[in-house]
């Protein structure tokens, strides 16, 4: 099964992160026929240098370049329109795809629209795992989770393009673009999976946590909640739950935040 690759980069990339990435999808064991790189806005000299390099190595990538940086969700949008298959894999350009990723996946495209899996995260070297963030493997439990908390984790993902274009494609809502998607997703198509195995490193560290403290990002948190209660997959109640326990937890300073993360939202050892 033919499959595409779609990532966006922006000029805050490290050029050494970026060339790290694509070349640990072009090390997967089933490889892509088609890696679409969305530049959000122009990018620095050195990250173009990377971009023109690997197109040079890898033929199959497809450089689509946007005179403007609108966001992660603009580019993605623009992206899918522009992957050739209609199973595409997401990827971002900091992280690591493990070897065998796609062989896990591509199978499972056959019976379902939108497939993730766990992550592992890692802070400086790869090998230094900091925990992992496991989310639920089938439609119900997914479904459960999504409620309260992102259900896939968007680095991992591989869906069907016609699925994603159903559920009105990636949107504009700053910090939680993914999150929108995959309940719009959920509303419109069951047939969704996480396998229960870690398919990405993914890197980790301050600048995660600094992104929740963000202007907007509570901003966007209520539109998600407001879209969730209006389509009745929360009720009143939940809604000022979750409004309440997330405008507190955001007004924590970033170490208490990382620390709240270890200890209650990330396992520190990979289950057997």
């Amino acid at each position: 099964m033919n499959y595409s690759v779609l990532m966006p980069v922006y000029c805050k990339e490290k050029p050494d992160y970026l060339r790290r990435s694509i070349d640990s999808v072009m090390a997967q064991s089933v490889l892509p026929n088609d890696f679409v790189i969305v530049c959000d806005g122009p990018l620095t000299s050195e990250l173009d240098d990377v971009l023109n390099a690997k197109k040079k190595e890898y033929p199959c990538i497809n450089i689509i370049r946007r005179e403007t940086n609108e966001g992660i969700g603009k580019a993605l949008a623009v992206g899918l329109l522009e992957t050739k298959n209609e199973v595409v894999m997401r990827m971002d350009s900091d992280d690591l795809c493990l070897p065998e990723r796609a062989e896990i996946q591509l199978p499972l495209m056959e019976r379902f629209d939108l497939i993730g899996g766990l992550i592992s995260e890692f802070s400086g070297d790869e090998d230094n795992i900091t925990g992992y963030r496991y989310v639920p493997e089938t439609y119900e439990g997914i479904y459960k989770f999504a409620k309260k908390r992102n259900p896939f984790n968007h680095p991992t993902v591989m869906f069907r393009k016609t699925a994603i274009l159903a559920a009105g494609n990636y949107q504009t809502l700053y910090y939680v673009e993914d999150y929108y998607l995959w309940v719009r997703v959920l509303l419109t198509t069951k047939k969704v999976y996480n396998v229960q195995t870690v398919l990405v490193n993914m890197r980790s560290g301050i600048e995660m946590r600094r992104r929740r403290k963000a202007k907007g990002y509570m901003r966007s948190v209520r539109k998600l909640r407001r879209f969730m209660l209006k389509n009745k997959m929360i009720s009143p109640l939940r809604y000022c739950v979750l409004i309440f326990a997330q405008s507190l937890f955001i007004s924590l300073n970033t170490g208490i935040q990382s620390s709240l993360y270890n200890r209650f939202l990330r396992r520190r050892k990979k289950a057997d």
